[in-house]
């Protein structure tokens, strides 16, 4: 892992990303990007009683957004001062675009490894790191991508949850999931959510997680099946069962299936669970 993208809107979950970021970065020797896109404003100029264009008023869009990006740049600054990186090198832009473009070409460009994001979850509230932009970074990143909510001043992963169906290619996913557990040392608890719309034996479905875990070449694992009548509940009962301190799931984006490595799930997830989520699309 060399390179960690966290976008930010400079709020409560954006910092904790930032925070758990930091945490990663010091154990891997990561850079960070620190990147916060401002939206473009539309513009729409002031007449006069006369119908007239008012003197200056055409110069205030760019007024306004220097004074924006300005402001933008200090608000960045006194992130940076908040939490102390040393060890970790930590770069900043601030860009003017549409955030899910930005982040994407980001990605790309810059070849990051990981994203890690601030969620504040299906609020409502139309703000940058809510519901469509992460769900929308999620369904469409090249690479892994780590959602946070709460704080967690010393992230540590001792207890992962990897839910999956296990019928679909996910080799290049487990290549990531395997280097985050890894990295952590964690657990990694595979599991089958076995609901009464897809049910099957749970020895057959045992055997099917046994064969993935040594067909990867898995260890510290245990083997799970999970009787719940959806999916998404019963990954997320498992998870609070076991005191899981991450949830990894791959998933396909919105194909309109009712698996588990559907967008639909995954993205659910990342909106209504507290524990992080690490998501990999798979293309």
């Amino acid at each position: 892992m060399r390179r960690i993208l966290v976008p930010t809107d400079f709020s409560e979950e954006a910092r904790n990303a930032y925070e758990v970021a930091l945490a990663i970065a010091k154990r891997t020797g990561a850079a960070i990007k620190l990147l916060h896109v401002v939206q473009p404003v539309s513009y729409t100029p002031n007449f006069s009683a006369t119908g007239d264009t008012m003197v200056g008023n055409g110069n205030m869009e760019q007024v306004f957004m220097m004074q924006l990006l300005e402001a933008t740049k200090g608000r960045m600054q006194s992130l940076l001062d908040t939490f102390p990186h040393e060890g970790v090198d930590v770069v900043q832009e601030v860009d003017v675009d549409r955030p899910i473009n930005k982040i994407k070409q980001t990605i790309q460009d810059d070849e990051v490894d990981l994203v890690v994001m601030g969620s504040k979850g299906s609020s409502g509230l139309d703000e940058f790191l809510i519901g469509s932009n992460t769900e929308k970074v999620v369904r469409s990143a090249d690479c892994p991508v780590l959602t946070v909510k709460h704080r967690y001043p010393n992230f540590e992963v001792g207890e992962i949850v990897l839910a999956s169906d296990f019928k679909r290619e996910v080799r290049h996913a487990m290549d990531r999931f395997k280097a985050f557990q890894q990295l952590f040392g964690a657990r990694m608890h595979l599991v089958y959510i076995n609901t009464p719309g897809a049910f099957e034996s749970s020895g057959n479905l045992r055997q099917k997680l046994e064969d993935t875990a040594q067909k990867y070449g898995l260890k510290n694992y245990t083997i799970n099946v999970y009787n719940d009548v959806m999916e998404e509940d019963g990954i997320l009962h498992f998870a609070e069962d076991i005191q899981a301190d991450l949830i990894m799931m791959a998933t396909h984006g919105r194909t309109g299936l009712a698996h588990l490595l559907s967008g639909s799930i995954a993205e659910d997830l990342v909106n209504h669970t507290h524990i992080p989520v690490l998501t990999f699309h798979l293309k």
